[in-house]
């Protein structure tokens, strides 16, 4: 017999299932930072902040969804010490990788990461695509090795956009800094310079392109529980490559129910 066709409900368990595994419902709030880190290494892939499927890091911390930003949240102080000392952890990493978002993953899939950032062929293509702006500003960054953005001379808002457009293609990293008169801008740099190409170059290179794009898939996929497809189409600079396959191997689950669309990561 054909199997049953998904239905609402199985929509709807999947939803709850996820806020039980991102600790919402029942609340389960992390109390310290020992917890936070494990939070993450169970998990894998974990947004500090904002709205997604992924789980978000500062909403398990209070254990509740968070509305707007958390830092008008009423324990904004502890979600700012607790999210302050996990990015030390050496068990995990850091780095804007979902949509450009800041995200933590466990340092298994640094290699990954690498192997996808510092693809020759993958790199050519995304610069061919970027606007004029980001291009300039890329090969400023590169020939240069550093470039401060309230010297970069360009309006404010050009600028911003050509550097978030590098930081989410990872062909740069980007850290803010204290200007001399006491105010934020950011310093950008090569992506080769970056932590995560430091630390994992040599074991990237063991790595075949594909098997790390089905990795980055699949433990993103597992730590939404279920995700929206046109969604997760968006998390990743270097697109659905390798989503087909672990769709057809059955190790994501593709679910049209209510209209939509969803992948179901394994447990």
């Amino acid at each position: 017999m054909p199997a049953p066709r998904p239905s609402v409900d199985d929509v709807e368990d999947l939803q709850a299932l996820r806020l039980r595994l991102h600790r919402l419902d029942p609340s389960r709030s992390l109390c310290d930072v020992r917890a936070a880190v494990a939070f993450v290494r169970e998990r894998k892939v974990v947004l500090s902040a904002g709205r997604s499927s992924l789980p978000m890091l500062a909403e398990a911390i209070v254990g509740h969804a968070i509305r707007g930003s958390w830092m008008a949240d009423p324990e904004v102080f502890r979600i700012h010490r607790l999210m302050r000392r996990v990015h030390r952890s050496p068990a995990l990493v850091s780095a804007p990788l979902i949509e450009g978002k800041e995200t933590m993953i466990d340092a298994a899939l640094g290699p990954a990461v690498q192997r996808i950032a510092g693809d020759g062929t993958r790199r050519e293509a995304v610069i061919h695509r970027l606007p004029p702006p980001a291009r300039a500003l890329l090969r400023e960054v590169e020939s240069s090795g550093e470039v401060r953005m309230d010297r970069w001379r360009v309006s404010a808002a050009a600028g911003r956009d050509a550097r978030l457009r590098l930081v989410a293609q990872w062909l740069v990293s980007s850290a803010s800094i204290h200007t001399e008169s006491g105010y934020h801008t950011a310093l950008v740099r090569p992506w080769r310079t970056s932590a995560i190409a430091v630390r994992f170059a040599k074991s990237a290179a063991r790595l075949d392109y594909d098997d790390a794009c089905r990795r980055l898939w699949q433990a993103a996929a597992r730590s939404a529980v279920i995700v929206p497809e046109r969604e997760a189409r968006r998390w990743f600079p270097f697109g659905d490559a390798g989503l087909g396959d672990l769709i057809d191997a059955g190790r994501i689950q593709r679910l049209t129910a209510a209209r939509r669309t969803w992948l179901i990561g394994q447990e």
